[in-house]
């Protein structure tokens, strides 16, 4: 294949290639004459050349003659171009380099070494493995920060609940008269059920109570006694309600003791299908978390409550929240108004803890006897 490329654009490779052929075309030339002319060379090994090898016709070089040429008989026509083997030294044309092994050289030269690419390879491969590492770590490190700022702002939402409940409970026991009988005060500005919890265990709350009457509430718990005594026959004994699977016993009493066994009816306050208000109380999240579900009521709802001897039946309520019509109330631990009796009504009050393990609040449902 020929190469029809202006000479300026050939490399220095290119053109010292091109002149060795011409040089050899040029010495082919003369050995052609002097064959011609009967004169051989002694010694010269006949060896043909491609075709491929030699320069264009109007490329090759122009014979000269010798000076013996004058004396020399008139050459012959020369014959054709392979008729007559054509003469060259084997070593002469060592070192020339062709255009096709030219362009094979630049492509290998232009390929890396295969260890060079596997290097190559093996460190990007590496390094998209460590930044995919630290992305994880880092994602997973968010991930925890999120948790933490979370629990962080749970624990600081409780305790300022805390501190505001203590500061109303104190407020309001300011206008109750003190008096040496400790459970009234505590009833008088405490609902029952109260608790929070130390190292996973439900104590009861004391930040509730009044600065003035923990000392009292501590000898008072003290003198509880373990057993509690038998409801009259016209005193409540169970507790069912449906709709959200409650069945439990009653039992005389709504201080801490007396709601570890079950549901505790307040005392002073209304037996079954009296008069009033009958108020019982019970936890949502310990101690079987009887009263958990409250706020599931809706207004309709049957509470079934049974005495010895009858079966009474209640119906929850409505109250209007926000234009929301729900069978609950929340409240303050201070809003001791819902213990109040209920005059001529026969009135039911269910008490228990709110939120679901803070315990901040309260939550009150209310029912009238059906």
């Amino acid at each position: 294949m020929r190469d029809k490329r202006p000479v300026d654009e050939l490399s220095i490779e290119e053109l010292e290639r091109i002149l060795a052929i011409r040089k050899r075309e040029a010495r082919l030339a003369r050995l052609q004459t002097y064959e011609g002319k009967g004169r051989r060379i002694a010694g010269a090994r006949p060896i043909e050349v491609d075709n491929a090898e030699r320069l264009a016709p109007h490329l090759a070089p122009v014979p000269t003659d010798t000076p013996d040429s004058a004396e020399a008989a008139p050459e012959p026509a020369p014959p054709p171009p392979m008729a007559v083997p054509m003469a060259r030294r084997a070593d002469y044309f060592a070192d020339v380099t062709f255009e096709d092994e030219l362009e094979a050289r630049a492509s290998r030269r232009a390929q890396p070494p295969p260890t060079r690419e596997r290097a190559r390879k093996q460190r990007k491969h590496l390094w998209n493995a460590a930044l995919t590492a630290v992305e994880v770590v880092a994602v997973v490190g968010l991930i925890f920060l999120v948790i933490g700022l979370l629990q962080s702002f749970d624990e600081v939402s409780q305790q300022t609940a805390a501190l505001q409940a203590e500061a109303e409970a104190t407020r309001r026991a300011q206008f109750v008269p003190p008096t040496p009988t400790p459970i009234i005060n505590i009833a008088a500005v405490v609902l029952p059920g109260g608790h929070t919890f130390r190292d996973d265990e439900a104590v009861f709350n004391l930040e509730e109570v009044p600065a003035q009457y923990r000392d009292q509430f501590v000898s008072l718990a003290a003198a509880l006694p373990v057993q509690r005594p038998t409801p009259s026959r016209e005193g409540p004994v169970r507790i069912r309600i449906p709709r959200i699977g409650v069945d439990s016993q009653i039992v005389t009493g709504d201080d801490w003791e007396a709601l570890k066994l079950g549901v505790g009816h307040h005392i002073g306050s209304a037996n079954p299908g009296e008069r009033g208000n009958m108020v019982l109380s019970a936890h949502n999240d310990v101690y079987g978390e009887i009263f958990r579900h409250l706020d599931r009521l809706q207004p309709g709802d049957e509470i079934i409550v049974n005495t010895w001897t009858k079966e009474y039946i209640y119906v929850v309520q409505p109250n209007t929240d926000r234009g929301v019509i729900k069978g609950h109330q929340i409240v303050a631990p201070t809003d001791v108004w819902v213990l109040a009796g209920g005059g001529d009504t026969q009135r039911l009050t269910l008490i228990s803890c709110y939120p679901y393990r803070v315990n901040t609040r309260r939550i009150v449902v209310f029912a009238a006897l059906k």
